[in-house]
């Protein structure tokens, strides 16, 4: 069974990534922590074996930083598209389906401390599932997977970037034939807050990010 690992990131240009964190620091930081989480979480990810892995880029797979992570840790780049994240997400998964790949598990740079064990159990589930979600305690998602085919209604609605992105995609699931397994919940990091618990978390866990001091 050909599995894929696909992490949507941004280019990091100042301004349009971490945007809530920007409340409490200039642009310029956060982009550079923006970029210590993309950083960190392919290169956990590159422990991960038997597992093609992808980098879905927005806007553009051409921004040098998204080339030279890629190139580092040996990461195909694809161009993600569509109006919105939900017709994103979808069309990623259509285009590596069709690409031969049987098992596709999806995942964000907001949880930089997502723990390896979490994408592993998603891909076994995936044996006896055909959807996997990752729930966050924000009430969003750090996961989604998929076997064989992804429905597109799954999506349809979803209020992104706020805290109803899990109800709403199990209010989507509950009345189609979908087989779904649910992973721990997780955190993420979107504000200043949940920033500062990751460092604490970080140092918790004996593990080191590349965050510049805020």
């Amino acid at each position: 069974m050909k599995k894929a690992l696909i992490t949507f990131v941004k280019a990091p240009v100042p301004g349009t990534v971490k945007t809530r964190l920007q409340t409490d620091l200039e642009p310029e930081k956060v982009t550079e922590i923006y970029k210590a989480f993309v950083t960190g979480i392919v290169s956990r990810c590159s422990r991960l074996k038997g597992v093609d892995r992808l980098l879905g880029c927005a806007p553009s797979a051409e921004h040098d930083f998204l080339r030279e992570i890629a190139g580092k840790y040996n990461l195909k780049r694809f161009d993600q598209r569509g109006k919105d994240l939900g017709e994103k997400i979808v069309h990623a998964f259509q285009d590596y389906f069709k690409k031969g790949h049987s098992s596709i598990v999806l995942i964000g740079s907001d949880s930089p401390t997502i723990p390896m064990n979490y994408i592993r159990k998603a891909f076994t589930a995936l044996e006896r599932h055909d959807f996997v979600l990752g729930p966050c305690c924000d009430g969003g998602l750090y996961l989604i997977g998929a076997k064989k085919k992804i429905t597109p209604g799954i999506f349809r609605d979803i209020p992104w970037d706020s805290s109803g992105v899990l109800n709403k995609t199990l209010d989507n699931l509950e009345p189609l034939d979908v087989s779904l397994f649910l992973l721990p919940f997780w955190y993420d990091v979107d504000t200043i807050a949940e920033l500062r618990f990751l460092k604490k978390h970080l140092r918790y866990l004996n593990e080191k990010l590349a965050l510049p001091v805020f």
